[in-house]
């Protein structure tokens, strides 16, 4: 057959389409939706055909329901049109061969480094002819989301999409016709699509092929993304969509521009050490080195001297470690979650896989890793390591390069930037074994190590007294009965015998709702 496979790089690709410039980019969901069947391929258009560089990227991802189908459908495409060409991004090209082994004669992956002229004819096939531009995208700001749903009908892309376990080119029709006429929505949003390809890549060539239906359908219909998603969105989408940094505004009105820079740190790190010093009950030392740090932090990171800031906690449990992370998480990111990693709940076998996920062609690849995924779902830069004596040798690799670069890639070989995130490591380890079991150039790369040590019994009883009184006016403020706390407070002097704060909190619940329940009793 002698047909050959291009391998891009992604990180070049403007490059490869450069060396291209007199073909027509296109994925292989266009070629789907222009032919749904094997049968329909004898109808496509010869010229514009012979003339495209079909990206088959999504096929490598596919989940393998539909190998033989795929299979026959590119042995009939290459047969039917000889001048075809195909091209792959290098990181699922092996993937991909594991697949479909007999349909290439070789790769020729030149292209993942480009030097050297435009290659190819000067008559480009106008796209516009047959409608297989990519498709404009717009961007909108999600602080003005909830403005934007009360003045337009927006959509999710999700609402399109029939289910998660096939691929069904003609998928939910009838819901598509509903929604885009009886329903007269002009807007969709894909950023959860892009959310749900981050754990089922396997589903991107899915999507596209509704994207491409839906654009079908309704010519004015306009696609919007949040703007911190649309560099991600085009790692899985390359060929797919153009973007010209235009904001869709409150108004419904396209305004150009570049994204909203983000809050310095330098600027919020006052409140942040106002509210941490207040929350976080003890370890008063602590929080005085803690704050001289965040701000050397924000400086360093301001002039781009220090891209991440890493804190290793050690210490008995209960006494505060996670809930420093906790508080640190809310006061920057409130409503955001935590992205919180517990290295207890992993085996000692493929630890760094759990965290950022198998190699392309493994059981479970499509998947990701509990780190990245967690990124994805939120805008939290706080990350908590939690028993960090369970890590593996590869793990302490791992961070040694991301606490150094800001920066890892994972084993799809996407980089994902940590720039200006605030890593907490903890651990019950003693200091003994602390300074046995952690590599020193690892230890090089903390900003601080710190112990704490189980607090005062005036910290003690300040924490009892407040977790009481909030209990107190939370039953108030649900149940209108008042508990007083003078009928207690003999009981809550009792619990500074106990080190540990979660246990300290679970008991003054007890106590205070055990008072509750008299009260209840006398009425």
């Amino acid at each position: 057959m002698n047909k050959v496979l291009y391998v891009f790089d992604f990180e070049k690709l403007d490059d490869f389409k450069l060396q291209f410039a007199s073909r027509n980019f296109v994925s292989i969901a266009l070629i789907f939706n222009l032919a749904p069947t094997i049968d329909d391929i004898d109808d496509l258009d010869g010229d514009f055909i012979e003339n495209c560089i079909i990206d088959i990227t999504a096929l490598a991802l596919e989940n393998g329901y539909y190998k033989l189908f795929i299979e026959r459908y590119l042995y009939a495409l290459i047969e039917r049109f000889e001048s075809v060409e195909f091209s792959i991004n290098s990181i699922t090209k092996g993937a991909f061969l594991r697949k479909f082994p007999y349909i290439f004669d070789e790769t020729n992956e030149e292209y993942l480094v480009i030097d050297g002229e435009n290659i190819g004819g000067e008559n480009v096939i106008p796209i516009d002819k047959i409608n297989i531009a990519p498709i404009p995208l717009l961007l909108y700001r999600q602080s003005l989301l909830e403005e934007l749903l009360e003045k337009y009908q927006i959509v999710s892309i999700g609402s399109f999409f029939a289910g998660t376990d096939s691929i069904n080119y003609k998928f939910n029709g009838e819901v598509i016709e509903d929604i885009l006429t009886e329903q007269d929505v002009h807007y969709i949003d894909i950023t959860q699509m892009v959310h749900t390809f981050a754990l089922r890549k396997d589903l991107i060539l899915a999507f596209e092929i509704v994207l491409r239906q839906i654009q079908n359908k309704k010519q004015d219909i306009q696609f919007l993304i949040s703007e911190d998603m649309e560099e991600e969105l085009k790692k899985y989408l390359p060929f797919t969509f153009k973007t010209n940094n235009e904001f869709f505004d409150s108004k419904g009105e396209e305004e150009t521009g570049g994204c909203e820079s983000e809050l310095s740190l330098d600027s919020i790190v006052p409140e942040i050490i106002k509210n941490l010093t207040f929350q976080l009950k003890g370890h008063e030392d602590f929080k005085k080195d803690f704050s001289f740090n965040l701000k050397k932090f924000a400086l360093l990171n301001k002039m781009k001297q220090r891209k991440i800031f890493s804190v290793f906690l050690t210490g008995e449990s209960g006494i505060g470690k996670t809930e420093f992370a906790k508080i640190l998480s809310e006061i920057m990111y409130p409503s955001q979650a935590l992205i919180k990693i517990n290295f207890g709940n992993y085996s000692n076998e493929g630890v760094l896989n759990s965290l950022i996920g198998s190699p392309l062609g493994y059981i479970g690849s499509e998947e990701g890793g509990e780190l990245i995924n967690k990124m994805k779902l939120s805008k939290s830069k706080v990350i908590l390591i939690d028993e960090f004596e369970k890590a593996t040798p590869s793990v302490f690799h791992f961070f040694y390069e991301l606490l150094e670069d800001g920066k890892f890639t994972d084993r799809h070989g996407t980089e994902h930037n940590l720039n200006g995130y605030i890593i907490v490591f903890t651990s019950n380890m003693s200091k003994e074994r602390y300074l046995k079991l952690v590599p020193d150039p690892l230890k090089s790369r903390f900003d601080m190590v710190y112990r704490f040590v189980e607090l005062s019994s005036e910290e003690k009883i300040r924490f009892i007294n407040e977790s009481a009184k909030a209990l107190v006016t939370k039953i108030y403020e649900n149940t209108s009965i008042e508990v007083q706390i003078d009928n207690i407070s003999c009981k809550l002097n009792l619990l500074i015998k106990y080190n540990n704060l979660r246990s300290i909190k679970r008991k003054v619940e007890d106590i205070v709702i055990e008072e509750y329940y008299k009260e209840i009793d006398k009425k």
